[in-house]
């Protein structure tokens, strides 16, 4: 009960980081992308922002059965954590979140996309590769921020080195 409880209030704190860090410190740059990684107790909380037109190839409002089957499909592909993240552990994806940034039709004409993951992992991690780089051409660099309990740290991660790793 207290570890659940514990795990609870981190949880909160890191959806507090997630929102702080995402909608204060992070512009909207194209090419640019970032990511938080927290860690406790075998549990694991990814969050990526991402320029929407890096990774859907537009950022107005879809204008043609072609944008919307886009959307539709990146989607889909994001519902698939290891499209973006994988571990060197055995994890197994608990929750998903996202939306799809199109959705409310607003006056800004840069939109994000923010994508959030939960796992729980069975074996130790050591190492967070994003996968993203393989389909997403035009991320070039992602400002990477993570805590664990063996580390903590901010990495530029780009498609030639595309993970962070500590030791155990």
């Amino acid at each position: 009960m207290i570890k659940a409880a514990k795990l609870a209030v981190i949880c909160l704190m890191v959806g507090c980081i997630f929102s702080a860090q995402g909608h204060q410190h992070h512009h909207h740059s194209h090419g640019e992308g970032v990511l938080f990684v927290v860690h406790d107790q075998g549990k694991w909380q990814v969050k990526f922002i991402l320029p929407a037109g890096d990774i859907f190839g537009f950022e107005h409002q879809p204008e043609t059965a072609e944008q919307k089957q886009i959307i539709k499909q990146t989607l889909a592909q994001l519902a698939n954590s290891e499209q973006l993240v994988t571990f060197n552990g055995e994890c197994k994806l608990i929750h998903a979140n996202f939306e799809n940034p199109f959705a409310q039709r607003t006056h800004h004409s840069h939109n994000d996309l923010e994508v959030e993951y939960s796992f729980s992992c069975d074996k130790p991690v050591s190492k967070v590769t994003v996968t993203l780089f393989g389909w997403a051409k035009t991320i070039s660099v992602i400002e990477a921020q993570w805590i664990t309990k063996q580390a903590q740290g901010i990495e530029e991660l780009t498609a030639t080195k595309p993970y962070i790793e500590w030791l155990l």
